[in-house]
């Protein structure tokens, strides 16, 4: 059995669908890479709700190949939003995503039971009423949300739907989408605006031991070209992932450097129960860090393959072949 693996999903709306190209890799090393905790934004918790629910079945490569077949033919405009007169009037939106539901409940429904998989997914959210959070001891608003749910939730046709309409506010992109109600939280839209990459969330309260963070943008980015309309909100949505990313991802890096120099200390006789008890003051864990990203930007806008079928199966295989590509060192015998 391989290390436990927390799985983090970014968002970025239509690209989404490089995301379901990477899971069917996945889906194929279940035994080398499982899959125990899943950390999704955006248009990353539609992908990630029902890849979830696959992992409870231990029917997660027939999920993945279901995802990727809503991507490449399903994944358009008139699926995708539903226009709402009285959301325009009201100011809050152009429509909803609720032709998504059935959908998403399409690729979850009758899922073969294998065998049941123990499975955690933390839903990054914006609260738009703000929530009760603390700096320190002083109590402080908080607009980032997070919606968990465990086994129990994916074992039963309510339980999935409550899931589902998580991943719905969690992917509403502001001022496209009107907000979604979830009950004792209020209106949600996009979660990629708080906290896109949530790699925190991915490793809060332990038990991995590996982090698989997935983003359909590459690491590095040339220099935009003049920034106007849909250019212009394409890169503001870039920004929102690759930021919060850039900064986990080298905070994370760092820690590991932190371990290993203090494990070094060994040889300078510290006590490993000096070096062990740093360790759990800070909180440090060593973690191998995996990630699944495009070699290159992939073509087109946040949106534009919402009406272009052959852009979105080009993300889907663009997918399969970064998830290749990164996990061929991981799975080398």
């Amino acid at each position: 059995m391989g290390r436990k693996t927390a799985l983090i999903l970014a968002g970025a709306a239509a690209k989404g669908a490089f995301e379901a190209g990477v899971l069917e890799v996945l889906s194929e090393h279940l035994e080398r890479i499982p899959i125990v905790r899943i950390v999704a934004a955006s248009a990353g918790a539609l992908n990630g709700a029902v890849y979830a629910a696959g992992v409870r079945h231990g029917s997660e490569h027939l999920v993945a190949a279901r995802l990727a077949e809503l991507w490449q033919h399903d994944a358009s405009w008139h699926n995708m939003l539903k226009v709402s007169p009285l959301d325009i009037l009201h100011g809050v939106g152009i429509g909803t995503g609720n032709r998504l539901l059935p959908l998403l409940q399409r690729v979850v429904e009758e899922l073969p039971l294998v065998r049941r998989r123990p499975i955690e997914l933390h839903l990054v959210l914006t609260a738009l009423e703000g929530s009760a959070g603390n700096i320190g001891e002083q109590p402080a608003t908080t607009f980032e949300h997070v919606v968990s749910f465990g086994d129990e939730q994916f074992d039963t046709e309510p339980g999935r739907a409550e899931v589902l309409q998580a991943a719905l506010g969690s992917a509403a992109f502001p001022l496209l989408f009107a907000p979604v109600e979830l009950p004792g939280v209020g209106d949600c839209v996009d979660g990629g605006l708080v906290n896109d990459t949530p790699i925190k969330h991915a490793i809060a309260g332990g038990g991995v031991e590996r982090i698989v963070v997935v983003s359909p943008e590459p690491v590095e980015l040339d220099a935009p070209e003049p920034l106007r309309g849909m250019k212009l909100v394409s890169q503001l949505a870039e920004a929102l992932i690759n930021e919060r990313l850039y900064r986990d991802l080298r905070e994370a890096q760092t820690i590991n450097g932190y371990l290993e120099r203090l494990d070094g200390l060994v040889d300078s006789k510290v006590p490993l129960d000096v070096i062990e008890k740093v360790k759990a003051v800070f909180g440090w864990v060593p973690l191998e860090i995996v990630q699944i990203r495009p070699a290159r930007p992939l073509d087109g806008s946040a949106f534009s393959a919402f009406s272009n079928t052959a852009q979105l199966k080009a993300y889907v295989a663009a997918g399969r072949e970064a998830a290749s590509s990164a996990l061929s060192t991981l799975l080398s015998p």
